[in-house]
Formats: structure tokens, sequence, C-alpha cells
């Protein structure tokens, strides 16, 4: 009895004691929630295929190939630097305690098994030499890549630089592949921050969902440095977020709760007299919804789907739902929308007939059921698209509306249409006449 009531005097305490998880702008770098992981067919998504970087995915035996191409980049990375790797080592080791904390402790826990210390003498021993190898190496990643300071025939261990880069372009970019901001910016070639980050934004542009070199200087970082890499892609990708004024906050905020639930698919838009346009961009915010007495319009931006897009979706869904990580769902909104709209595989061909969708995964079918899978059992921001969902939501109760789009249409959407409409109007007009003669001869 004693020693069942001393253990729920231990679990009061943990009760006591527990407390909510506060959340950041800059979260800790983590794994990816179980609850995502169980997604089996994404599963992949989420491990490196060639090189491990950071702590989580240290000593995995099928990355051991990666490791010694890590360690070459690295030192190639020094030398271009002229630095020696001791200096390079010491500033990381001056900034151990700070970066142990930039780690979620479950992370650091795993670190610190006699099994995974093995070799190392403590754990801030381990962590600062891996970030140390792990900085030098992804910095010789973005900068090369950036100003091509390599050479083009060279050849390291039978495989060829862009051919190693095309392997490790996926890796950087999973969210248990991450190192902190900081890990760059201390061992980065110079004091100049603006630069480094210039050099990963540059990064970025070889991948196509991110934006061009001339609107790189939209971006303020200067007084919020990003995260990580992963972050800064965010940043990127969301940076031309239009937010709403208080005319429209009030306009839609009544109806945004359920007018989600009642978004047609792109199938029924089509055939309700909703005609589509491509934005001409891949940002989730060029989406706009127009409508008129004779045609309504609904603008998307470019979607591209393959292996490396799936990649990319479900590792920044991840970094949206961590739990430390307080944002506005951008990424994840943009998915449930696109959701909304693909219910079955007519509606991706739809898409891709007008240039908004390509489909580089396998089948139109393939597509579905990736947005379905993905967009299953997430949290998204209601007010990020209220009033193209409003739009919509109106436009299709609106009946004389659709009626003159669905005329307009059919009779006028191209010149064999007009054409056939003006000879069915001048043969019916013919006919009155004749039929006005008959009954009225002059």
């Amino acid at each position: 009895m004693m020693a069942s009531h001393t253990t729920l005097e231990v679990k009061f305490l943990k009760l006591l004691e527990a407390r909510q998880i506060p959340q950041t702008l800059r979260p800790k770098i983590q794994k990816v929630p179980q609850y995502l992981r169980n997604k089996n067919i994404f599963d992949k998504h989420y491990s490196p295929k060639s090189v491990s970087i950071g702590l989580i995915h240290y000593d995995n035996q099928n990355l051991k190939l990666g490791e010694n191409y890590k360690l070459t980049l690295a030192a190639k990375y020094i030398r271009n630097t002229h630095h020696t790797p001791e200096s390079l080592h010491q500033k990381i080791a001056d900034h151990i305690d700070e970066l142990k904390g930039l780690f979620a402790e479950d992370v650091l826990a795993l670190a610190s098994t006699a099994e995974s210390l093995k070799g190392f003498r403590s754990l801030e021993e381990k962590l600062s030499w891996l970030l140390f190898v792990d900085g030098c190496f992804l910095l010789y990643i973005l900068d090369v890549k950036v100003n091509s300071v390599f050479d083009d025939q060279e050849d390291m261990n039978n495989i060829k630089f862009d051919q190693l880069f095309y392997l490790v372009m996926m890796d950087v970019l999973l969210l248990e592949n991450q190192l902190p901001f900081l890990v760059l910016k201390l061992l980065w070639k110079n004091d100049n921050q603006n630069e480094l980050i210039y050099t990963m934004m540059n990064f970025l542009t070889y991948y196509h969902w991110t934006i061009g070199h001339s609107q790189m200087k939209l971006l303020n970082v200067s007084e919020q440095p990003p995260a990580h890499l992963l972050d800064l892609q965010r940043k990127l990708i969301l940076l031309y977020s239009k937010p709403k004024t208080k005319e429209e906050s009030v306009r839609y905020s009544k109806s945004k709760e359920h007018i989600w639930l009642t978004v047609r698919n792109i199938e029924d838009l089509t055939a309700g007299g909703v005609n589509l346009k491509p934005s001409w961009s891949t940002r989730p915010t060029d989406i706009e919804f127009s409508e008129g007495w004779f045609s309504a319009e609904l603008t998307l931006p470019e979607i591209y789907v393959d292996d490396k897009s799936a990649s990319s979706f479900v590792n920044l869904i991840a970094y949206e739902m961590c739990p430390d990580f307080k944002n506005d769902y951008g990424i994840i909104s943009f998915v449930v929308f696109i959701d909304t709209l693909i219910d079955h595989a007519r509606d991706v061909k739809i898409l891709r007939s007008q240039g908004i969708l390509v489909n580089a995964l396998g089948r139109d079918e393939d597509v579905a059921d990736f947005f379905s899978i993905i967009s299953t059992d997430l949290i998204f921001n209601p007010d990020t698209y209220v009033e193209v969902i409003a739009k919509i939501h109106y436009n299709h109760f609106n009946k004389g509306h659709i009626w003159f789009a669905q005329g307009y249409r059919t009779y006028f959407s191209n010149p064999w249409s007009i054409i056939g409409f003006l000879a069915a109007f001048i043969a019916l007009a013919l006919t009155f006449v004749q039929a006005w003669f008959s009954i009225f001869p002059r």
C-alpha cells in the first residue's frame, strides 16, 4: 500500500511540473511527429537517401558512403576559406551550449547514449565535431552551386559532383536533416551574414518551388534570420502573403467555418462555367477568383508534382506541425485547399490541360491520392483562402451568374461557337422575316 501511495505522489508531482510546450518563431531541430510517419506511404520522404546532417540520422549504416563524400567536400570548403580546421572547429566549440539549446531534448537524449557516443568523450565533443563537419559540407554544397567554384572534370570517388548534388539536394531540405543557421554563420568564410543568406537563397532558386533572383531583395531577413535552410525555403515560398484588410476579415469571418466544406471540385466548377487560369508562378498566395456577368475565373499557381516536390510538401507540412513552431499554417492551408479542388483523376486531367498542374509522379490517380493522403488530419488556417472560397461559394449559388456564364461559354468561348451562334441567329431572323411577310404581304 505504501509503495502504491508513493507511486501516486510521483505521478501527481509530474502532473504539477508538466508544462505546455512554448511556441516560438524559431523552433528547435526535432524529429518528424510520429503520427505523420505513420502514413507509411510517405515515410521514405522523411529520411535521407545519401547523407546525414546533424544528430538524428548520424551513424546510419545505409549512409556510410555519403560520409566519405561529406568529409571530402568539407575539407574542400575549409581549404577555400583559408582557415585552419582547428580554428573553425573552435568557433563551434565556443558556442556549443547555445547550439545544444537549438535541438529538441529527445534528439539530444538519443545522441547521448553510450552506443551513440562511441568514439567521443562527451555529447558536447560529439556535437561540436558533427556540426563542424556537416556545416562545412553543407556550405560547400551551397557555395559551389551558386559560384561554380568546382572543377567540371573532377571525379570524386567515381561520382561526378552534379550527380552527387542531385542526390544531396533533397536530403538537405528534410526536416530531420537540418543544421541551425548559427552553425552556418559561425563557419561562413567571412562575417557577412547577408552574403550567407543570399547564397542560401540562390541555392534554393534551383528548386522549382521558390522565387527568382529578382525578388530575393523583397525578403527582409536581416532582422530575423532563418532558423535553418528548410525554414528559409518556407519563407521564400510564402513571400507574397497578402494581409487581409479589416473590412475583408469582417465580411467573411461569419461564414469561414463552413464554406470550406462547400467548395466544389474542379470538374464541378468548370461545369458551372468557371474558367481556370494559371498564374504562371508557383506561389501559394497567387490564388484569386474573379466573377462577372458572363464568366467567372479561378486563378491558380503552377503545381509541379514529382518525387522531389512530394518530399518538399511532406517535410514543410511536418515543419509547420512541429508543436513548438508558431506559424500560420501557410503550406498546410494551401495543400488542404488544393485537396478540396481535386477529388479524382478527372480533376487532375483538367488542371493538366489548362497548364496548371504538371504530373511527373505517375498516373493522374496517383496525384489525386497524394493530395488526399497528405491533407488528412491536418490543422489548417481557415482565414488563408476565406475570400476566394467565399466567392466560389456565392458564385455557385448565384444561378443567374451561372446561366450567363454557361451561355457565354457555350456560344462565345471560341470563334467556331460564335460563328455557329451567329449563323443560327441569322437563320432564325430570316425565318421570322419570311413568316412576317407571309402573313402581312407588302
